[in-house]
């Protein structure tokens, strides 16, 4: 099997339900042609980098799947009947990407989970007041020094 990753533009002004209809619908088209949906990664309302149909905005959605021959063909069709994808790009990866892949998503596996919160412990009370009071009779000291007294003073 062939590893794919299809890519596709949708009218930004649908509603949440409509793309989430249209995003099982691929789904289901991969399916029925044989083929397994790895995937699905929504990216969102984006802007587009050139007005298309004089939209400004698009939502984007990346499905990855494993496949035949006859699915991007298939899923083409569907795209171009569609109003409301905008754009569409289906590329089949490379061996190389796959070995990535496969390295990526097995080095998340292995990546431990933090399942403990440090606790923040508060500093004892005597180091602060020790601490404002010697800061205190700094200020103090500076504040009734005329400025020539306090430039003598740092020098």
């Amino acid at each position: 099997m062939q590893m794919y990753e299809t890519i596709f533009i949708l009218d930004s002004l649908l509603a949440p339900e409509e793309i989430d209809k249209i995003i099982n619908r691929v789904k289901e088209m991969i399916e029925t042609n044989r083929g397994k949906v790895i995937t699905i990664d929504k990216w969102g309302k984006k802007r587009l980098a050139y007005e298309i149909q004089k939209k400004q905005y698009g939502f984007y959605v990346a499905i990855e799947f494993e496949g035949e021959g006859p699915i991007p063909n298939s899923l083409e069709r569907e795209y171009n009947f569609n109003d409301k994808i905008l754009r569409y790009l289906t590329y089949r990866y490379t061996k190389n990407k796959i070995i990535v892949r496969n390295k990526e998503v097995e080095a998340k596996k292995n990546q431990p989970v933090i399942s403990e919160i440090p606790e923040v412990v508060p500093e004892e009370k005597s180091k602060d007041t020790e601490n404002t009071k010697s800061k205190d009779t700094e200020n103090t000291k500076t504040e009734d020094q005329t400025p020539v007294e306090k430039e003598v003073d740092n020098a």
